[in-house]
């Protein structure tokens, strides 16, 4: 039977979610649905023991109890603390942590942002048989794309992108593997809106996007989205700044030169991931449930490569 979001709407689903999260935390005197997109449901959790918030993804995206169970046992101090996790129905149940970094008063730690999840990301490198993560490796990009290609629907306005993309993401993916970087967690949707900050410190959470590639590729988004917010572009010295604050986690393995003058390279390799994870969204939820924007969003993406 086919998947359908309206299952988290069901009384059954419901009772069931209180069900598992009362032995946590109490009595739930009351559930709010406060996330409501096709692919990923938040309920906010009024119970005994306090606010909390419980999250399930759709099927193909069920990874991120799985993902945060490990990266808080192997980097706790950079993840927010879950209070229980159900792996198999990919259920997190956290505390409430308060206002999210982009909602906090002329916040400006993006350097830190990306400094503090390269750092994530270089303590997962060791763990993704745990992490269990679809791999994106940039030395296999060509070999990516080409299986894209011939197996996905690919709209005929992203046709020409995606043939482009066999020979650019190749190329920046062959870059990108010369720097000698180990495959680790990429976030897939990093950006000021996915990270808290109890009591000044940096935690990060929303994982079900997550791939395995090289750690650079996370950068785009962030890079971007904070050259938006300064109403500039990635050249701008307060951007690159940012940036170096990240390539530095990783200079003991490549000189500060070559891991700046491969971010192009990874711009091309994360539009990959962006690709996948929309992919693994659009396999799942029926298209009657996607906004009409959404429609042929991982062949969009997997265009992008070959910009």
């Amino acid at each position: 039977m086919t998947w359908s979001p309206e299952v988290w709407s069901s009384q059954e689903f419901l009772d069931d979610l209180r069900e598992w999260i009362s032995p946590h935390v109490g009595e739930v005197r009351s559930l709010e649905r406060v996330k409501d997109r096709p692919w990923a449901a938040v309920w906010r959790v009024d119970a005994a023991a306090g606010v909390h918030y419980v999250k399930q993804n759709c099927p193909a995206q069920q990874q991120e109890a799985r993902v945060l169970s490990v990266l808080s046992r192997v980097a706790p101090e950079h993840v927010v603390a879950p209070v229980a996790v159900d792996v198999r129905r990919d259920l997190t149940l956290t505390a409430d942590q308060g206002r999210v970094l982009r909602d906090l008063p002329e916040h400006d730690r993006w350097a830190e942002l990306l400094r503090d999840a390269m750092l994530l990301s270089r303590a997962s490198a060791s763990h993704l048989d745990e992490l269990a993560l679809t791999t994106i490796d940039p030395a296999e990009a060509r070999e990516y794309v080409e299986r894209a290609r011939d197996g996905w629907r690919i709209p005929d306005e992203f046709r020409e992108g995606v043939d482009a993309a066999l020979t650019s993401a190749g190329d920046a993916g062959e870059e990108l593997a010369s720097l000698g970087l180990p495959l680790a967690l990429n976030h897939n949707d990093l950006h000021d809106a996915n990270v808290f900050a109890p009591e000044g410190r940096l935690r990060f959470f929303d994982f079900g996007d997550s791939v395995a590639s090289s750690p650079l590729a996370a950068l785009r988004i962030p890079l971007e989205g904070y050259a938006r917010r300064l109403g500039t572009d990635v050249a701008d010295a307060r951007v690159r700044a940012a940036a170096d604050a990240a390539l530095e986690v990783w200079s003991d393995l490549a000189p500060m030169s070559q891991l700046r003058a491969s971010l192009p390279a990874a711009w091309r390799i994360a539009a990959l991931g962006r690709a996948e994870s929309w992919h693994r969204i659009l396999s799942t939820v029926p298209e009657r449930f996607v906004e009409e924007d959404y429609h042929g969003a991982d062949a969009d993406w997997l265009a992008e490569a070959a910009v």
